[in-house]
């Protein structure tokens, strides 16, 4: 057994240092991307070859349509990492249950989403962009802020059922001791529902999802079938932890004020691009490689403090779990069987923590639970 253990710790830090490998080598990859596109005439031709198209008085159509090949383009020059990371490694280390032919039809959905989403973000920002050029950056700051929260809460009934089968979780002791949680911590749902993650994937997983009314608990079928009652309220109580303690809106507000800072700074890049490539006016969608580069650049600079900001939330929707719980066992246990189960590195180095991770440490969370 211990063998068996030292081998998944073993196998987990080697796909953990792949992934971060990647990450890496992603970041260079679309940086160069981008100034190839924006400094070859690439993107202005397109745009140029758009707006004869479609004419001056319909620039929205041309900025709508400039998004949509231009998200598909990069999907293409980076579809290589995607399936790399998405399908290679999943089935290598034995997390995905996916044949290529299942894999292939998530990602032409998804990039179908992203096609849409896209282009509704960057229409109205282009469009803020030509309307108030001055001020733009604060009224795409509350645009995206609303859009996230549209988006949150049509997930769970029209985005999410795209990729698993939802069912109610049947009737029974788990779901009246579920019931009983939730109406305790005064919390009211449309419902507990069973996630069918194990037609595609072995891991586990569970979560709160969507806002106001189509707000719902989900629970994967691969952590239903694999861990005891205790440890599944262990989780749920620890996703009630994020409700009790407002995570929600704490996380609204900080993505809200990263939001505002990163239009504002991509507002003086750009100008400043603009000005010093002769790219044109701020409004132009040719120079779009441009803004995206400085918004990137942007969420690089301050994921590391989004990320610190997460896992002191964690830490904390970890204490009310065990308080609720009366006991760090039923917690602990469950993290366990989740790193064990989902390959994740208990122990990264600390840089990699501090820089790409959203959540603490396995072994950070499992420590500190012991100490409560």
């Amino acid at each position: 057994m211990a063998d068996t253990d030292t081998n998944r710790d073993a196998m987990a830090k080697e796909y953990d240092a792949i992934h971060n490998r990647l990450f890496l080598i992603q970041i260079l990859v679309l940086a160069i991307l981008l100034a190839v596109y924006q400094f070859s005439g690439a993107s202005a031709a397109l745009a140029e070859g758009l707006g004869r198209r479609f004419g001056d008085g319909h620039w929205y159509v041309t900025n709508a349509v400039y998004t949509a090949v231009s998200v598909f383009g990069f999907a293409a020059f980076m579809m290589p990492f995607s399936y790399y990371s998405g399908f290679v490694l999943e089935n290598h280390y034995g997390l995905s249950n996916e044949t290529f032919g299942e894999w292939m039809f998530d990602f032409i959905k998804s990039l179908i989403i992203d096609l849409l989403l896209a282009t509704v973000l960057f229409s109205v920002i282009y469009a803020l962009l030509r309307v108030i050029p001055e001020w733009w950056w604060l009224a795409a700051a509350v645009f995206y802020i609303l859009f996230a929260v549209v988006i949150s809460t049509v997930a769970p009934v029209l985005i999410m059922p795209l990729f698993h089968k939802f069912q109610p979780l049947e009737e029974g002791d788990l779901t009246d001791a579920v019931r009983a949680m939730m109406e305790d911590a005064g919390i009211q749902v449309v419902g507990v529902f069973k996630w069918g993650l194990e037609e595609r994937t072995s891991t586990a997983n569970a979560a709160f999802t969507g806002f106001g009314k189509t707000k719902r608990i989900v629970l994967g079928d691969t952590l239903l079938s694999g861990y005891s009652q205790d440890e599944i309220l262990a989780i749920l109580a620890h996703e009630i932890g994020h409700y009790k303690n407002r995570d929600t809106l704490r996380l609204m507000v900080t993505s809200a004020l990263l939001a505002l800072l990163g239009f504002f700074v991509a507002h003086h890049c750009l100008t400043w691009l603009a000005s010093f490539f002769q790219l044109g006016e701020i409004y132009n969608i040719a120079a779009a490689p441009a803004f995206i580069f400085s918004l990137f650049v942007f969420s690089l600079v301050s994921m590391p403090f989004a990320n610190m900001h997460s896992r002191s939330r964690e830490f904390a929707a970890d204490a009310y779990a065990i308080e609720k719980m009366g006991s760090p066992d039923a917690l602990v246990s469950s993290f366990e069987k989740l790193a064990d189960q989902n390959l994740s590195n208990k122990e990264p180095s600390a840089w990699v923590e501090f820089l790409l991770h959203s959540h603490p440490s396995m072994a950070r969370r499992i420590e500190r639970a012991r100490s409560r």
